[in-house]
């Protein structure tokens, strides 16, 4: 059992899982980092910032409730001007840098900016941008005028400047003039640990966390199930081609796997089918091809045996024979066995040329034919009228060609006892024509015969798509006629 499992957390099904599981926490972390990235500078400079800047704004008007003395250059002094960044203080109001020189960028920075009843700027946090005396309306990014009062203008909001989004507010003093406060305001992505720094000191980490911390504790079991459920299938296809391929290195080349769909593994099962089945036909061709071999052997054994003892043994009493008929002419039993011991001994010639095998040895069919022939003639002198044309057919054509030929001279000096053949071989019309011709006994073809010889021609060229026709009647001889056809 401990196995079994180990195999499953460490096989295709636990990686897959992993995987599954690993690619949702990246998805998550990625979400988080997009989160703190652009919607945090949202959360920090959205309400929140907007309650800080109307609060500063209210604390500077408080500060001044007679009117801020012009020329005054207002925030604190010391603190360093922060191009684009918000610098909130403790007590829930902005810390306004107080620049008397030049601005150091061309970014927005916080800054507070007094505005007189009639619009024009009284005193500023950074007299450099918005100098004392001019018109708040062309220097300020609002439009400030002597008849705005509380209520009928909008006193707080968003804009666009030269020097990127700002976030402001108005307050008023006692005296009527108003405090114009603005701090940067981004709404693209920052620095991820910026943003959770800026978080930590708003003490909204944990509020933003809260939702991604319960989908990763969700993540592992959802990511279990979902992991078992879309592998399911594949893990069963896989198991299924492993089993197939542990029966095939066992000798099993019948397995066959059913194509389970079209992607990889389908494929994979596909092919290992059609390797299994050119792996089953090799091995019965390799199997029959042993089997012919070993019956050639076999073949060639007997007709060693046949020559070394039965032929010579009939050669001493066809000899002994002849001496007999010399020394007395008269003797018809020496003559009669003398005869006899001759068609036995030829006869058995004829079996030996049957028994071994003809080969081709790489030289073609047409020599192979030409040297058949010539051996019925040197060693049953027999006639053989030879018209072979060198033709080029595939192997197994060529093969079982041969074998025909020999078969059908065989069976005409045996059965029929012929003493002249002909062979011929032509090739014409996509078809090539084998004819084996014979001056012996004949045949009635319609009867039933005890041998199988004729039987094993037609089964050879059956399985070649080619006809057979034999032309015999007892007493003219006998024509076999075979058409193959070869691309």
């Amino acid at each position: 059992m401990l196995d079994r499992v180990r195999r499953r957390a460490w096989g295709l099904s636990g990686r897959l899982i992993a995987s599954y599981i690993l690619v949702t926490l990246a998805v998550v972390v990625l979400v988080e980092v997009l989160v703190l990235g652009l919607q945090v500078p949202l959360l920090v400079n959205g309400t929140q910032l907007q309650a800080q800047v109307n609060s500063t704004a209210k604390t500077y008007a408080a500060r001044y409730p007679g009117g801020v003395p012009a020329g005054t250059v207002l925030g604190q002094r010391g603190q360093p001007a922060k191009p684009a960044l918000v610098q909130p203080a403790e007590d829930g109001t902005l810390a306004v840098p107080a620049i008397t020189g030049p601005v150091p960028s061309d970014q927005a920075v916080t800054a507070v900016v007094a505005i007189a009843a009639d619009g024009t700027v009284v005193a500023s946090s950074a007299p450099a941008l918005y100098p004392p005396g001019r018109s708040a309306t062309s220097e300020l990014p609002v439009p400030v005028t002597s008849q705005m009062a509380i209520g009928q203008i909008v006193k707080s909001g968003t804009l666009s400047t030269s020097r990127g989004s700002v976030l402001w507010d108005l307050a008023w003093t006692e005296s009527g003039q108003a405090i114009y406060v603005q701090t940067p305001w981004s709404t693209g992505f920052i620095n991820p640990l910026t943003a959770w720094s800026e978080l930590v000191q708003l003490g909204e980490a944990r509020a933003l966390l809260s939702g991604p911390s319960a989908l990763l504790l969700a993540i592992v079991p959802v990511g279990v199930l979902f992991g078992l459920v879309a592998s399911r299938r594949l893990v069963r296809r896989v198991r299924r081609l492993e089993e197939a391929t542990l029966a095939v290195a066992d000798g099993d080349y019948s397995i066959r796997l059913p194509s389970s769909g079209r992607d990889e593994v389908g494929r994979l099962e596909a092919n290992f089918t059609a390797m299994t089945r050119q792996l089953s036909s090799a091995l019965a061709a390799e199997r029959q091809r042993a089997t012919s071999d070993a019956r050639a052997a076999e073949r060639a054994r007997i007709a060693r045996e046949i020559h070394d003892a039965i032929s010579q043994h009939l050669f001493g009493l066809r000899m002994i024979a002849a001496g007999m008929r010399r020394a007395d002419p008269g003797n018809q039993q020496a003559r009669a066995i003398e005869r006899i011991s001759e068609e036995a001994l030829r006869d058995m010639q004829a079996l030996l040329l049957e028994l071994r095998p003809a080969s081709l040895d790489g030289a073609g069919l047409a020599p192979a034919l030409q040297e058949m022939c010539a051996s019925y003639h040197d060693r049953l002198g027999v006639t053989v009228d030879a018209s072979v044309d060198d033709v080029t057919v595939p192997a197994p054509v060529e093969h079982a060609l041969l074998r025909i030929t020999q078969e059908a001279c065989a069976n005409a000096v045996r059965h029929g006892h012929a003493r002249r053949l002909a062979v011929s071989m032509t090739r014409q019309d996509g078809h090539v024509e084998l004819a084996v011709r014979d001056t012996g006994t004949g045949f009635d073809p319609d009867a039933p015969h005890a041998g199988s010889g004729l039987a094993h021609i037609r089964d050879r060229v059956a399985e070649l798509g080619g006809t057979v026709d034999i032309d015999s009647a007892p007493g003219r001889g006998a024509a076999l006629t075979v058409r193959v056809p070869v691309p």
